[in-house]
């Protein structure tokens, strides 16, 4: 890790691993006049973010083996930071990483066109101070299908489909989990619902699927708010929801086995 220049210039951090990348940015920003901080991981970056304090991060995620995964996760770790974040991309962006971008509203400026777009991009963000820091609330459990009592003389067996809602400052998600039949796939349909609004429906709000260690899937939820996913089965699910503009819903997917989430709150 390495923290250059002094002063009360911006603070920018450029985390990635990718050596050209970084060497380019260290001379256009040193000719931009701000400080720089240097980080190759997200471990990395999440130590000097608590102790330097970044105006902005430059994220170059060309040398993960997952751009649009490690893209993904930097939000999720660091929503602050949302709102003051490029994303360095190769000439052509992959579809998958074009998709985060959309979905998180990162600005990107491709590689070889740093020196002519990097300077515009970066002081748009550093003197847009009116606009509101982006806000990560956790939802909370209001119901899960899986808790509710069996009546009397009704065989204990557990439906086929897991239903769940959660609430977080008034806006709800319904979920609704189902294996696909004796293999490991599991389809996740979900809604998102603002209930003191006339039309509740939440149409055209993106949506992100995350795993324990990787991004799996990216989607925006249509004109009745629905959204839907198939994927593998696994635990350490998360599901993130952007239902207004910088504010974001974080909730834990509990696992189709049957393992319950605990209840969250807001943060």
């Amino acid at each position: 890790m390495l923290v250059e220049g002094a002063g009360t210039v911006p603070k920018i951090m450029i985390l990635g691993a990718n050596p050209l990348v970084r060497d380019n940015l260290l001379v256009l920003l040193r000719a931009m006049g701000y400080q720089c901080v240097l980080a190759l991981s997200l471990k990395e970056a999440l130590v000097l973010l608590e102790k330097e304090k970044p105006d902005a991060v430059i994220l170059d995620p060309q040398a993960d083996s997952s751009p649009d995964g490690m893209v993904a996760a930097f939000h999720r770790r660091f929503p602050s930071l949302g709102d003051r974040t490029i994303v360095v991309t190769g000439e052509e962006a992959a579809p998958e990483l074009l998709k985060v971008l959309d979905a998180y509203s990162l600005p990107w400026v491709p590689q070889h066109l740093l020196l002519q777009q990097l300077w515009p991009c970066l002081d748009s963000l550093l003197t847009q101070n009116i606009v509101p820091r982006q806000v990560t609330s956790r939802a909370r459990l209001v119901f899960n299908s899986f808790l509710q009592p069996v009546a009397a003389g009704v065989r204990n067996s557990q439906p086929a489909d897991h239903r769940i809602l959660y609430e977080s400052e008034g806006i709800m998600a319904d979920l609704s989990l189902e294996p696909q039949g004796d293999s490991q796939r599991v389809t996740l349909v979900g809604q998102v619902l603002d209930p003191a609004r006339a039309e509740p429906q939440l149409g055209n709000v993106p949506v992100v699927l995350h795993g324990q260690t990787r991004l799996i899937g990216v989607a925006k939820t249509n004109e009745l708010g629905e959204f839907r996913f198939d994927f593998d089965s696994e635990r350490g699910i998360a599901l993130e929801i952007g239902v207004r503009g910088n504010h974001w819903v974080l909730l834990d997917v509990p696992d189709p086995s049957g393992t319950n989430p605990e209840t969250g709150h807001d943060s």
